[in-house]
């Protein structure tokens, strides 16, 4: 995970159980990837009975001042393109997936490996 001073800010806050102060956008990406038990609930230690961990492959994740529109991103995971992770909650991001092959959907790891760089 690589991120800026900002989403370093927010990430103190959210292992330490506190609310972020988030003046300005801030960004962080992560290019291998990575698994959450839970879309809807930051402190959850395991996916909710019936629902599997949200496997993420490459993707950028956008912190904001205020809350992030639901009529504008979905909060599903499964959507295929950029969702809001956490919404409702002082934590609440957007997760924007990077494909640069068009193989991949976020929350569906089945493509990874198969895609062929560009010659």
């Amino acid at each position: 995970m690589c991120l800026d001073k900002t989403f370093m800010g927010w990430l103190k806050a959210l292992i330490a159980g506190k609310e972020p102060n988030t003046q300005v956008v801030g960004v962080a990406y992560m290019l291998s990837g990575g698994s959450d038990a839970s879309n809807t609930d930051p402190y959850a230690t395991g996916p909710e009975e019936g629902n599997e961990w949200i496997t993420s492959p490459a993707h950028v994740m956008i912190i904001m001042p205020g809350k992030i529109d639901q009529t504008i991103f979905s909060t599903d995971p499964l959507s295929g393109g950029p969702f809001i992770m956490w919404a409702g909650t002082p934590y609440e991001h957007l997760m924007v997936p990077v494909d640069p092959h068009g193989m991949v959907k976020m929350g569906d790891m089945s493509g990874m490996g198969q895609a062929t760089p560009p010659a």
